[in-house]
């Protein structure tokens, strides 16, 4: 069993906030140092390793080059701001008709999609 860890502490209660959507390594070192002080980021990482492996979290590629993570709930798809790099959830799945047509056309045993619409924000919009 692994020993107990304020940043683990830490990175659990980020999730648990609900106050972003999904966090990459990076944000979740910054606010894990602004809570504690400091943060190692093999800590870190290692927190969010083990919760993908329990299934608490689920990894989301958003292509932006960086690897996200969010808590595991229902599926849903993102859109991602071209400009601010801004991620949110799209509520609902707007695929499922189509990954059912993919398993039929193919036979293949689909276990999931990952769909990111892409655009600019309200922010950065232009007015």
């Amino acid at each position: 069993m692994p020993r107990p860890s304020p940043v683990t502490d830490v990175v659990r209660s980020l999730f648990e906030s609900g106050a972003r959507h999904s966090w990459s390594l990076t944000e979740l070192h910054e606010s894990a140092c602004e809570r504690l002080g400091d943060a190692d980021y093999s800590t870190v990482f290692r927190a969010v390793t083990a919760m993908e492996r329990d299934g608490v979290l689920v990894r989301i590629e958003v292509g932006d080059g960086k690897a996200r993570y969010e808590r595991r709930e229902e599926h849903h798809d993102h859109v991602r701001c071209n400009s601010c790099g801004k991620v949110e959830e799209v509520p609902g799945c707007s695929l499922r008709e189509a990954e059912v047509a993919a398993q039929s056309s193919t036979g293949f045993a689909i276990a999931g999609h990952q769909l990111i619409f892409t655009g600019l924000c309200p922010d950065c919009a232009p007015a």
